[in-house]
Formats: C-alpha cells, sequence, structure tokens
C-alpha cells in the first residue's frame, strides 16, 4: 500500500515536465497553461515557506481562497510537509468559516486579500500560528506576528524539496460534510486512499493519459478535492480547471475549444443547462467528448435522455460520500444503464440494502444503503469526534444514511436519506446551521429548517418559522433573513421558501419532527 505522495512522485518519472498539467480558464475564456514541472516547482516552494513557518506534521492548513492555481499548488504543498490540507469554500460566509476553523483546529491559514474583511475572526482562532496572504506585496502593516504573505516571485528558490515521511495510515486531508443534529463534522481522509482514487480514475472514469479530463466540483467538496486535484495528480493526467460561474454561454465553449474528453459533473448542472434550447447547443461542436459522467444527487432519466439527445453520449450517474472517499457505486462505461439508476458496486466497495433487523433485502426492497467495512478509500475519523465516528459504523457495516433498493441485476436506485440532511445543488446542508443563523434573529421565536422538492436543485432549504408577538411578516423582513443566512453561513444554505406557523412540531425528547415539516411542504 502507497501514500498519495509516493504516488504523485512516481508519476512525475514518467512525465514530461515541459507538458501541460493544468489548462486554468478564466471566466472570459483566457487559458493559463500550467506545466507538470511548474507544478513540482510553485508546490515546492510553498512546502519549503511552510516548513520555515513552523508547520508541522499533522498541523491542519486550511486553504481560503478565490479559485486559483494557488489552491493546488498549497495543497500540494501541505501534503509534501506531512501537513493535512483543507480547502474551505470561498463563499462561505463568517459563521460558517469559524465553526470550521474551529472544529478542525487550524494551525495555519491560507488566503487572500479578498477575505481581508474576515481578519478579525482569523486572529481570534487562537490555534491559527499562522495566517498567510498569498497576494500581499509585504507583510501586512501590522504588529501582530502571526500575519505573513507569500509571493512566489520572491521566495526561496529552491530546486527540490524533501518530503517529510509519512505511511499509509498517516493523515492526509480533511474534508467538511454537514450532520443533521450538529455542526459540521470534519472528514479526515488517510495516505491509503491514493491507490483507490487511482482505480476509479481508470477504471470508472477510464481517463486515458492522452485525454484531457474537467471535473467541475470545487475542491471544497469532497469530488473536487479526489477528482479536480488529486485524480489528475495521481494519474498524470491533464486537466482543466474554470475559475468562472457557471453559465452554458461559457462551459459549452469550454468544451468544444478545449475539446474535453471525460467530464463529470453534477445533475443540477445538467438541468441548468437543459433551460436552453436544443438550436443552442447545435452550434457546438462536442465531437471530442467521449465520456460524461454525474456525481452529488440522483440522475433523472429525463436529463440522462436530454444529455444523450444534445451531446450523442451516455450520462454515466456515479455514487459515493465524503466518507466513502471515492466513488463506490455507478454506471460504468461499456456495462449497460438503466437511466434513473446509480450502477453497479466498483472497485472493493460492497454496498448492500439492510432492513430493519440488519438483515439483507430482497431484490427491489427499500432499506437503508450500508458499505461493509474494510474498502480501502474508508475515511479514518470524524476529527475529534469518536463517538460520531463509532456510531457510524454498526455490525460491521457503514450507515450511509441513504435509502435505496437493488434490483434483481445489481443495479441500485437512490430513493432517499434516511436523516435530515439536505442535498441542494449536489451540496449537503445540515438544518442545525442554518436555525443556528435564524434563531439569533430578533423577530424568531422557533425555527425548523428541512428540506422541499426542486425540479431544478433536487433539494431547496424551506425553513418554517414561529414569530415573536406583535411581528408581522413581509418582504423586508424576509430578505433580511435571507441576507443573514447567506453572510452567515453561504448562498447554498439559504431558504428558498419559508412558512410562517404558530409552532415547531418536536417530540417528547424536544427534536424537531422534520418527516411532519416535510409532509407540509408536499
Amino acid at each position: 500500500m502507497e501514500t498519495i505522495l509516493s504516488l504523485y512522485e512516481k508519476q512525475m518519472r514518467t512525465l514530461k515536465g515541459t507538458d501541460t498539467a493544468i489548462r486554468w480558464i478564466d471566466s472570459s475564456l483566457s487559458c493559463q497553461q500550467i506545466t507538470w514541472k511548474e507544478i513540482e516547482k510553485e508546490s515546492n516552494l510553498r512546502a519549503d515557506f511552510l516548513t520555515k513557518k513552523q508547520c508541522q506534521q499533522g498541523d491542519h492548513v486550511f486553504i481560503f481562497l478565490q479559485s486559483s492555481p494557488e489552491i493546488w499548488f498549497f495543497f500540494l504543498g501541505a501534503l509534501k510537509c506531512g501537513a493535512v490540507p483543507c480547502v474551505l469554500f470561498p463563499n462561505f460566509g463568517e459563521d460558517a468559516i469559524r465553526s470550521r476553523l474551529i472544529i478542525g483546529k487550524a494551525a495555519c491559514l491560507i488566503t487572500d486579500s479578498s477575505f481581508k474583511k474576515f481578519e478579525a475572526l482569523f486572529l481570534s482562532i487562537s490555534t491559527i500560528d499562522a495566517i498567510i496572504y498569498v497576494d500581499e506585496a509585504e507583510v501586512p502593516s501590522s504588529d501582530n506576528k502571526r500575519l505573513h504573505c507569500f509571493h512566489s516571485a520572491s521566495a526561496s528558490n529552491i530546486q527540490h524539496f524533501t518530503p517529510r515521511c509519512v505511511n499509509p495510515h498517516d493523515p492526509a486531508f480533511m474534508v467538511f460534510t454537514s450532520g443533521s443534529t450538529g455542526f459540521p463534522k470534519a472528514v479526515i481522509h488517510a495516505h491509503r486512499i491514493g491507490e483507490s482514487i487511482q482505480r476509479s480514475m481508470q477504471q470508472v472514469l477510464q481517463v486515458e493519459k492522452h485525454e484531457l479530463f474537467w471535473c467541475t466540483a470545487h475542491p471544497a467538496w469532497i469530488t473536487g478535492t479526489v477528482y479536480s486535484i488529486l485524480g489528475p495528480l495521481l494519474c498524470g493526467i491533464e486537466s482543466v480547471q474554470y475559475s468562472g460561474n457557471f453559465h452554458a454561454k461559457r462551459w459549452m465553449p469550454i468544451l468544444q475549444d478545449q475539446k474535453v474528453v471525460v467530464w463529470y459533473t453534477a445533475p443540477t448542472a445538467f438541468r441548468s443547462l437543459m433551460h436552453e434550447s436544443p438550436e443552442f447547443y447545435k452550434k457546438f461542436d462536442f465531437s471530442a467528448l467521449k465520456k460524461i459522467f454525474s456525481i452529488g444527487e440522483p440522475l433523472n432519466p429525463v436529463v440522462y435522455f436530454w444529455g444523450k439527445e444534445i451531446f450523442n453520449q451516455d450520462i454515466h450517474d456515479t455514487w459515493f460520500q465524503t466518507e466513502a472517499g471515492t466513488i463506490r457505486i455507478a454506471n460504468v462505461p461499456g456495462t449497460a444503464i438503466k437511466p434513473g439508476f446509480m450502477g453497479k458496486a466498483v472497485d472493493d466497495a460492497m454496498p448492500v440494502i439492510l432492513n430493519e433487523k440488519n438483515q439483507a433485502n430482497q431484490p427491489n426492497e427499500v432499506g437503508r444503503l450500508c458499505l461493509k467495512e474494510g474498502w480501502e478509500s474508508c475515511f479514518i475519523d470524524y476529527f475529534e469526534q469518536r463517538s460520531a465516528f463509532a456510531s457510524k459504523f454498526q455490525s460491521g457495516f457503514y450507515e450511509t444514511g441513504d435509502l435505496a433498493y437493488q434490483d434483481d441485476e445489481g443495479y441500485f436506485c437512490f430513493v432517499g436519506r434516511d436523516d435530515d440532511v439536505i442535498n441542494t445543488s449536489g451540496h449537503l446542508v445540515g438544518p442545525f446551521e442554518v436555525e443556528s443563523v435564524l434563531l439569533a434573529q430578533d423577530e424568531i421565536v422557533d425555527v425548523g429548517v428541512t428540506a422541499a422538492p426542486d425540479d431544478l436543485l433536487y433539494e431547496k432549504v424551506a425553513a418554517f418559522i414561529v414569530l415573536k408577538e406583535n411581528i408581522i411578516w413581509s418582504d423586508k423582513l424576509e430578505s433580511k433573513l435571507r441576507v443573514a443566512v447567506t453572510s452567515h453561513l453561504s448562498p447554498i444554505a439559504t431558504p428558498k421558501v419559508f412558512v410562517i406557523v404558530d409552532e415547531i412540531p418536536r417530540n417528547n425528547a424536544g427534536k424537531i419532527l422534520r418527516n411532519v415539516l416535510r409532509e407540509r411542504l408536499k
């Protein structure tokens, strides 16, 4: 069993350094080509810089940047230091940032001047020893010794950096996931995940060395960490990265002009693309595109058939979770697709559908989707939440929290969640965080947050509100609440629906009966 770094180093020995590793495309569709040699050099510079800033093996290095190659350079640089990198979503608000920095015990924070407004927050986190700005001309004008700046041009001109020794079971990186009853959990993956990433790139996504790969997921999410950053690095695959916002008039020229061969994106993106007329797509040449994959939420049959018509290619659905590490169920190219089904087990996954007695269900019976313990890319911990980690494993199986069934041919079909996490646009939102922000507003006595079905987003955030006496609901108040959630958490977590009620239904233990709330939305 090898580590992420040993696999990366093996790839680097086989690659031509002057070949392009990443085609970085900005919002104006200008393309910057980053070579393998540049990735090695720039990551070494950052590893050396972090080491000189006393970054220790096992330290948690948080990367909070606008989309740029710096995320890739610092992520790999942190790995070379033996540190544990974690990428934060740039649209996170104050509360979302604070909770993750505290829960993850950030030791070092990489950021840029666009987040200067959060500097007081950064400095309030006692575990952070160094706050590093990547785009400041000089050390910030402050007496605070924790503030630093990094410039590639002025960094030590080292030609080589010797990575710290790690073993396959050491922590490698951290990704946050949302829980249904508390603040986010920090999922830790070990270096042993590397070989599983390679296999899924080769056997499921089937990306060849000469093919251009584009995974649209942001590195703050598990799909982006594994398949935007690590997958191409560990397989020597040239990839596309786009730093602009989603729009059909941007994405389609990228597919055409860059000649993307393998494309990995989300059903929400496909449903947004469906708003354009078929005539719009006839202007583009998609002949280079050979494989399309989907992740993050169920792929509806109507989306599958739309993709078949527009791109003349199947859309292959895949399934995994932050805790699962790599793709566990998929419609693999070359095998028959059943539209609406996630596919069959892949790699070393052993998924099973269990009933209430922890017995395997008969075909076509809905039950709990579980994974048998022992797969290589399984997470190793929820950081400092060992009891939560242990609770996910019962009788030799990992509980995914998903409900599904398996037909008599071995295909799995997703039915829904058996917890309260909201899957909106392929991102998981914990209702607890949203409720915490809304309850802090002066006008609100009580609140319950749940999921509502949505044709575009799959699910949208819905908030049931109990107002204080003499408070009248208004557009102005609704706007205030939306802004509060957006600024404190993120636009993804912002409720799309508000329902004013007299009380929030709870059981005898005081737990919100979200299933009752969901019924009211039907």
